[in-house]
């Protein structure tokens, strides 16, 4: 169990490193190709989307590459995403929360340490002062 918990916090540890490297970039570079507008913004913006920045490193990468590519993120002027498509696409996410909350919470419970009983635990040295 320990080294599944060590290479949970790893793991977790990489994803927001790069998080990180990604924020400083998209502070660079990335924020003036994705909003004009937000680039010429002030620090106290920045400093309140940072931590956005780094827990959604993957879709903002996605993005900037639809853009790069050519292709807006909101779909094409006479295309644009269509509320279905967006509502298709909740709903897979939700659905995968209510099978991974559930299956995450069962393994916690599987995997937690056993309850010691009071009467097992060690009793205290008492010193006589």
């Amino acid at each position: 169990m320990r080294t599944v918990v060590e290479l949970a916090l790893s793991l977790a540890g990489g994803y927001l490193a790069l998080g990180m490297v990604f924020a400083a970039w998209f502070h660079a570079v990335g924020l003036r190709r994705l909003d004009p507008l937000a680039a010429t913004s002030g620090w106290g913006f920045r400093g309140l989307i940072t931590p956005g920045i780094v827990a959604l490193w993957p879709v903002l990468w996605l993005k900037g590459r639809r853009l790069a590519a050519g292709r807006s993120w909101l779909g094409e002027p006479g295309a644009p995403v269509s509320p279905k498509q967006l509502r298709r696409g909740h709903d897979l996410l939700w659905q995968a929360l209510a099978i991974a909350i559930p299956v995450g919470l069962a393994a916690a419970f599987w995997w937690r340490p056993p309850v010691v009983e009071a009467s097992r635990l060690p009793t205290p040295v008492l010193r006589n002062r």
